[in-house]
């Protein structure tokens, strides 16, 4: 049991990461487009600001689940080892 849950911590964590990796450009366009939009029209850039935010907000939500999930499927203590070394 304990290899799988080994992979499949690896695999989530890159899941999680790619993710993270594929939405940051467009992040990054949308708070340009924000911030070239902010001295000329203001509704444009409170639309992009908006965008900006929820693409902020996604990728912290599933961040936060990928550090939850590295928690939980860490390694266990073994406690049959430890209790002969006692």
């Amino acid at each position: 049991m304990q290899p799988f849950r080994s992979v499949l911590r690896w695999i989530f964590s890159a899941l999680v990461l790619v993710f993270a990796a594929w939405t940051a450009p467009e992040m990054i366009h949308n708070f340009r487009d924000w911030r070239a939009a902010a001295p000329s029209d203001p509704v444009a850039a409170e639309f992009w600001r908006s965008v900006f935010y929820m693409d902020l907000t996604e990728i912290a939500i599933v961040l936060g689940i990928g550090i939850i999930m590295w928690i939980l499927l860490r390694p266990r203590k073994r406690v049959a080892a430890r209790n002969l070394q006692l």
